[in-house]
C-alpha cells in the first residue's frame, strides 16, 4: 500500500505525457531517476532493525559451528525475490509511462529488470 501511495505521488509531481529533447524535460527526467534511486536506497531501512537484532544469533551459531555463513544468508536472499519482483513491477507499471519515459514496450521490461537488480544489488 505504501509503494502505491508512493508511487501516486510520484506520477503527480513528475507527470508529463511525452517529453522532449531539451534543458526542462531533461531535468525532470533526472529528477525522476534521482527520486527513484533514492527510493531504491531507502527501500531497505525498514528491515534493518530485524537484521541487527539477528546478527547476535548469527554470530553465536557461525562461533559454535553449527550452521555455516551461507546456511543464514541464502534463505534470507532467496525469500526476498519475490517481493522485489512484485516492487519492481508495481513500480514500473505506475510511474514508467505517466513520467513519460520512451514509450516502446521493450524499454518498459528493460527499466524493470533494472530496477529489479538494482534493489537486490542494494539489498545484498
Amino acid at each position: 500500500m505504501q509503494l502505491v501511495v508512493t508511487a501516486l505521488i510520484t506520477m503527480t509531481v513528475f507527470i508529463r505525457s511525452r517529453m522532449n529533447i531539451d534543458m526542462v524535460d531533461g531535468n525532470l527526467y533526472m529528477g525522476s531517476l534521482f527520486y527513484a534511486l533514492i527510493r531504491l536506497m531507502c527501500n531497505g531501512i525498514t528491515e534493518l532493525s530485524l537484521t541487527i537484532q539477528r546478527i547476535a544469533v548469527f554470530y553465536k551459531q557461525r562461533d559454535f559451528y553449527f550452521y555455516p555463513a551461507w546456511a543464514y544468508s541464502v534463505p534470507a536472499a532467496i525469500l526476498k525475490i519475490p517481493f522485489s519482483l512484485l516492487d519492481a513491477f508495481l513500480w514500473t507499471a505506475l510511474t514508467y509511462y505517466v513520467i513519460g519515459f520512451s514509450p516502446e514496450p521493450e524499454r518498459c521490461f528493460v527499466a524493470d529488470i533494472c530496477h529489479f537488480y538494482y534493489e537486490n544489488y542494494i539489498l545484498f
